[in-house]
């Protein structure tokens, strides 16, 4: 059976305890379309939401922090948010060259919560529990340094750009500052507020997805064209 979404999602978790509650850390997400080890482009986001490896055998177990080990590494199928992102990236290459790539995946904050509106709250406890050596894995090193957004943009045909309203707003506000040097590269749905939206949101409404999928086509003819 043909899957709808065959393209491969690896990453790896962090699991640490605050009391009986478990917080999950993502880090180094990758999306990866057709075989190609180079970067195809970038997203950023606020943070990883209902994301499971829920193929995986373990997975349950270390989730519900009844394993040993405190860090998971799979591959997976991609989530709602993720085959949103990857419809509009197919869509926008139709008429150029198929994708073929990996996509790095980068957020405001690592610590998975499904709720946006508690994503800071969690933030905050997974910052109090985790051992001072270990809170880079909180924050990609990509929200604390121009430089490094930079440089990993510079790496990337597109960067897709999308957030929760009102979480991580003065993160958010920073990452849109420098970004101003891409805005070649910047693929966005703004949204009729002024808001450059959650691509979560780019399949309830669908005005923003064919907003998100114009933007990639102008980035790519710019490209093409250059």
């Amino acid at each position: 059976m043909t899957l709808k979404y065959p393209e491969r999602v690896t990453a790896s978790m962090i699991r640490v305890f605050n009391g009986n509650e478990v917080l999950l850390i993502r880090h180094s997400t990758e999306i990866q379309f057709g075989d190609s080890k180079e970067q195809l482009g970038m997203v950023v986001m606020t943070n990883p939401g209902s994301f499971e490896f829920n193929k995986s055998p373990g997975w349950k177990a270390f989730k519900n922090g009844e394993s040993s080990e405190d860090e998971f590494k799979a591959v997976n199928t991609p989530d709602l948010t993720m085959r949103n992102i990857i419809k509009a990236i197919r869509s926008g290459y139709e008429g150029f060259s198929e994708p073929n790539g990996i996509l790095r995946v980068y957020n405001l904050s690592n610590v998975r919560q499904s709720k946006g509106g508690k994503a800071e709250e969690c933030h905050d406890r997974a910052k109090k529990v985790l051992a001072p050596e270990r809170l880079y894995l909180l924050e990609d090193s990509i929200t604390h340094s121009r430089e490094a957004f930079l440089d990993e943009c510079n790496r990337s045909s597109f960067v897709i750009m999308g957030f929760v309203n009102k979480v991580f707003d003065e993160k958010m506000k920073q990452i849109m500052d420098w970004s101003e040097q891409i805005i070649h590269q910047r693929v966005c749905a703004v949204d009729n507020k002024g808001r450059l939206s959650h691509p979560r949101r780019w399949i309830t409404e669908p005005y923003l997805m064919n907003k998100a999928i114009e933007s990639l086509q102008s980035v790519l003819k710019d490209r093409t064209n250059g």
